[in-house]
């Protein structure tokens, strides 16, 4: 049997089916209800905005502040202990955009104060504004710190502003690799690195979404012997699982910006922003030709092509931000005088330059003054490099569409 449908019947059907939901709706009244969460309007017009508030004892109080409307305010938050004076905790931009975020747990109860101020208060460059302060009560208990060791993996759960706390000890030029990932999609993990037991210490360095995604990855090398606390946080009003990994030990290798390559080799290296900007890596490094490869170019093999790549290997928990840019130039009176370059002309992001070198073993020294130079046109990180006998196919790209629009300003 068949049955036909008309579109009224549907119709009729339809209005049917929701008018009871209609009607059982639960209507909850907030007169007389009383929030778990406390919010105060307020304004930092100079001098900082001072809050008193009283913890029952075994409570949490999450914290935060957060700029209003077209406020040019950039807020710092600082809670202290009432009674004592003793700094709880201070924060700057721990929250969501400018906002500050801080958490405290008392054991016993107290009364703390909670001092809202302006960036760079008493400079020339403070700013004032309105701000919103949110007050969040709850019987959180701050975990206790735990130990990882280097080659170690640890986990857990955020809540949003949440922080978890782990100390490493370490050796003075001992290189840190701390990747933070995020095993829930809510999550959006920022990491940090404290000198010292706990997060009060000086602040060395902190990453957010440098190891893909939204994770975390942050390279230190340790400025001296001693006890290390990495922190784990929850950014924004993110919140769920993730894993803590650190690599396994090693000393940090100063690069030399001029190196060899010779054919058939493949080494690998670090590139970053530079020495000069007190990165652990430079932002280039240039290869000569061995004599052994300039004797085979000149006994006829002169048909190369040079690849620069990531590793081929890698770990994707501690993923490389390089996009390889590649360079063939000479070695002038003036520095690095580029000839060629390729960008994504291997696989993938990977760069490839294939030529006959051969014109050049016909005259003067060129061969002696070539250089190759590899650097990043993306994030630092691992590189591997090689020279290899014979011409490889070089990919070519054709942008099309609008995947990389051509701003106005630029054809007017």
């Amino acid at each position: 049997m068949t049955i036909a449908w008309s579109k009224a019947a549907l119709l009729l059907a339809s209005a049917a089916l929701l008018t009871p939901l209609a009607a059982t709706a639960q209507v909850r009244d907030l007169d007389g209800e009383v929030s778990d969460v406390l919010t105060f309007e307020g304004a930092v017009e100079g001098a900082p905005v001072v809050y008193r508030y009283t913890m029952a004892p075994g409570t949490s109080l999450q914290v935060d502040v957060m700029p209003t409307g077209d406020s040019a305010l950039d807020p710092t938050l600082t809670i202290t202990d009432a009674a004592t004076g003793e700094v709880l905790v201070e924060d700057d931009d721990g929250g969501v955009g400018l906002g500050s975020r801080g958490s405290v747990y008392s054991a016993n109860g107290q009364q703390v104060e909670i001092a809202v101020s302006a960036y760079d208060l008493f400079s020339e460059n403070e700013t004032g504004g309105a701000f919103q302060l949110v007050l969040r009560p709850g019987t959180v208990a701050p975990r206790a710190i735990q130990p990882i060791a280097f080659g170690g993996k640890e986990g857990g759960e955020l809540t949003a502003g949440g922080r978890h706390l782990y100390t490493i000890t370490g050796e003075a030029g001992q290189l840190v690799e701390a990747a933070l990932i995020a095993d829930d999609d809510t999550l959006d993990p920022l990491l940090s690195i404290y000198k010292g037991s706990g997060d009060q210490g000086e602040e060395l360095d902190s990453n957010d979404d440098g190891g893909g995604g939204l994770n975390s990855l942050l390279r230190l090398v340790l400025p001296e012997s001693g006890t290390y606390t990495i922190a784990t946080q929850a950014y924004g009003d993110s919140f769920g699982h993730y894993t803590l990994r650190l690599a396994e030990p090693r000393t940090h290798t100063i690069q030399s910006p001029q190196q060899v390559l010779g054919l058939g080799e493949r080494v690998g290296g670090y590139l970053g922003t530079g020495y000069e900007t007190g990165s652990l890596d430079p932002s280039e490094i240039t290869y000569q030709l061995t004599p052994e490869v300039i004797t085979a170019i000149r006994r006829g093999k002169g048909e190369v092509t040079v690849n620069l790549t990531t590793p081929l290997f890698e770990d994707e928990d501690f993923p490389s931000g390089v996009d390889p840019f590649l360079e063939l130039g000479f070695e002038s009176p003036l520095g690095f005088a580029s000839m060629m370059s390729d960008d994504d002309g291997g696989e993938e992001l990977n760069s490839r330059i294939a030529i006959d070198l051969s014109p050049l073993a016909e005259d003067g020294d060129w061969l002696e003054r070539l250089r190759i130079r590899a650097s990043s046109i993306g994030q630092g990180g691992a590189f591997e490099i090689e020279l290899v006998e014979g011409m490889q196919e070089v990919s070519s790209h054709e942008w099309e569409g609008d995947e990389y629009p051509i701003p106005e300003e630029a054809t007017e």
